[in-house]
């Protein structure tokens, strides 16, 4: 198992170091920050570490693009590995140049951080973050992929589920509701597939979303030009 630990940590470890190397002005092309696909600057999202390790989409995205890796890990290299994610995520100082695609894991002013990254200037509260504030998000993603909370961060009680994926929606975690009227205009607009909003059932007063299906609501209502209050 060594060859499949070294290569999950020291991918980690160089992404780091790469992202620690950036200078203002220094490049107008290069990888997106989530996916590793070539990415023009001018084409892309500058966003904070802050914005990242708060989005559980994006977690959900970095943990199920190793997941073949960390399945063949026993359970103490599994929990080793979550914190290293989560304290190497953290600990970015740099600005994250995000894809338009990867820019659904995220709720944020996106023509504010495509200017500064055509720019190549620094977002608002750019810098390192303290890792435990980002640890429920992280968690929750770690479920959702793997199934379980991970034993090593405590576990925060589920409250709600959300009425368009049905991921659980816990405590402490961000949700957002959406009226049936709203909703009703979001899907005239095609940019909510029908089946989900069926799915949420009749009778409700509002829909309750968790913060992935958010971000790809706004992402997509701001293709569409329309606006999401």
């Amino acid at each position: 198992m060594g060859w499949i630990k070294d290569r999950l940590f020291r991918g980690r470890t160089a992404g780091a170091r790469t992202a620690g190397a950036r200078t203002a002005g220094a490049r107008t092309a290069g990888l997106c920050d989530c996916c590793n696909d070539p990415l023009e600057r001018t084409h892309a999202y500058y966003l904070p570490t802050r914005d990242v390790g708060l989005s559980q989409a994006y977690w959900e995205s970095a943990f199920t693009l190793s997941k073949g890796m960390i399945d063949l890990l026993d359970e103490q290299e599994r929990l080793r590995y979550f914190g290293e994610h989560l304290r190497l995520t953290a600990g970015q100082r740099n600005p994250w140049s995000v894809c338009e695609s990867c820019g659904e894991f995220f709720v944020f002013d996106r023509d504010t951080a495509r200017d500064h990254a055509v720019h190549d200037s620094r977002p608002s509260g750019n810098g390192a973050v303290d890792p435990s504030g980002c640890v429920l998000f992280a968690a929750a993603a770690w479920e959702h992929v793997f199934g379980r909370w991970p034993a090593n961060v405590t576990p925060h009680a589920v409250v709600d589920s959300c009425d368009l994926c049905r991921r659980n929606i816990h405590s402490q975690a961000f949700s957002f509701t959406v009226p049936p009227s709203r909703m009703a205009d979001f899907l005239a607009a095609g940019v909510v597939d029908g089946p989900s909003v069926s799915a949420a059932g009749p009778g409700k007063d509002q829909w309750e979303m968790c913060q992935p299906c958010m971000g790809r609501l706004v992402a997509r209502c701001h293709r569409a030009g329309i606006g999401t209050a």
